[in-house]
């Protein structure tokens, strides 16, 4: 017997190998005879997957909406609930409280979900949850989620791409040298010359998100106790998302943020002026933001979506500077703008980065963020803990049982790339 699972799992197996067939032909113009009865073969196979996954649902959807067998025909009135209200993220947010209030228990966590929450789908949902490391939630829950964390972190609002990793993997080819054109005469011979081209590949790096919950909010459902899950669950995921894109170095199964990408493509303008020469200082630091954007220029970055990320401190002292008659020289940033492209701010660039004797510098980072490329895998798990001990924001350790706390423990899987390096620059040694 298929579980839904096994029959998804098998559907984005066949579906990624019709990718891989259709890009030959698009690359070739041609298939083999073998490679195309495949291909015929392969689109019956996916049709009759999704018929089975489509009858497995709607069968699960029945068992859900079945009613509760009543003991005695005198018995007490039924009292049917209003419809929980649906906004953006709800349906992750009730998904983690049942598996909460089931306390790890699949079979409790869909009853609360069907009787206390008042949600035939979610309650669905955890019923074809598989209870092996934590509950699957399924796609289009957590596709909700990986969209509200859009707006929160600063790579994806300023525009990265995101990509599926099926199986948890992606290869994309990437232009690493322009084709070359020429002139001949007559009878002259030419060598033709083609584009150099490597590949960017994304692997999905495990992260993992501890969400403290109140024991005294566990088992109670609404609207304020919903938003309290997904808030939690959404700072957390993009708190450590933003600091990854940015800055981590691609070690300890981490992605290899935009940081790391710059230093080693030489991709990176140090800033080096006079912050005591306050008659200049805002022709200097002008100066110095052109020449990032001219970076990108000279290049010949394609600059479809470009954009800022600056800690609050640099952003609050540009959006400060004014120049000699004494007017903003960047009003536009009350807009969220600098020198026409989106601006973002985040904690998760420093403010104290040690160069020399400099003990309080920054970083300024502008990019295309067109060619940034964020994979996510279709799998996200949520487990529950009564007794698990967790490192807080400070690095401490913190006794969950003791402070009278449960958690949840959020499991999902992303990276990044860079399709073309010359869409990325990263401003150094920022004094303001």
């Amino acid at each position: 017997m298929f579980k839904l699972s096994d029959l998804k799992a098998a559907h984005n197996t066949k579906v990624e190998r019709v990718k891989v067939l259709a890009s030959k032909l698009e690359t070739t113009g041609k298939l083999s005879d073998e490679e195309r009865g495949e291909f015929t073969k392969l689109q019956s196979e996916i049709s009759d997957i999704k018929g089975s996954i489509a009858s497995l649902e709607y069968a699960q959807g029945l068992a859900i909406e079945q009613a509760t067998s009543i003991e005695s025909p005198q018995g007490p009135a039924i009292h049917v609930k209003k419809e929980p209200e649906d906004y953006p993220g709800a349906k992750v947010a009730r998904f983690g409280m049942a598996i909460a209030a089931g306390k790890g228990d699949l079979n409790l966590a869909q009853k609360f979900a069907a009787n206390e929450i008042g949600d035939k789908e979610v309650a669905m949902a955890v019923s074809t949850a598989e209870d092996s490391g934590g509950a699957l939630v399924p796609e289009t829950l957590s596709n909700d989620f990986i969209e509200l964390l859009r707006p929160k972190t600063v790579v994806r609002a300023l525009g990265a791409q995101q990509l599926p990793l099926v199986n948890g993997n992606l290869t994309m080819p990437r232009h690493t040298g322009g084709a070359t054109s020429g002139y001949k005469g007559e009878n002259e011979s030419r060598n033709s010359e083609g584009q150099k081209t490597d590949e960017v590949k994304l692997s999905a790096k495990t992260q993992m998100t501890i969400v403290p919950v109140s024991n005294e909010l566990i088992g109670y459902a609404g609207y304020n106790v919903e938003r309290v899950f997904l808030n939690d669950m959404l700072q957390a995921t993009a708190t450590r998302q933003d600091k990854a894109f940015l800055r981590d170095d691609g070690t300890n199964n981490t992605p290899k943020g935009m940081r790391p990408t710059a230093l080693s493509a030489g991709r990176v303008v140090p800033f080096t002026g006079d912050m005591s020469d306050t008659s200049n200082i805002a022709y200097i630091i002008d100066k110095y933001l052109d020449s990032l954007i001219l970076t990108l220029e000279n290049s010949d970055s394609a600059m479809i979506s470009c954009g800022w990320a600056l800690s609050p401190r640099s952003a609050m002292f540009l959006f400060g500077l004014r120049n000699g008659n004494g007017t903003k020289l960047y009003p536009e940033m009350e807009q969220g703008r600098l020198k026409g492209y989106p601006l973002r701010k985040t904690t998760n660039i420093p403010n104290n980065l040690v160069e020399g004797a400099m003990t309080d510098l920054s970083e300024i980072y502008f990019a295309d963020f067109n060619d940034v490329l964020i994979g996510e895998t279709n799998s996200m798990t949520i487990d529950f803990s009564r007794e698990a001990t967790y490192k807080d924001a400070n690095g401490n350790l913190v006794s969950a049982y003791s402070n009278n706390q449960s958690v949840l423990r959020v499991v999902t899987g992303n990276d990044i790339g860079f399709r073309h390096e010359e869409g990325l620059v990263v401003g150094t040694n920022i004094k303001f």
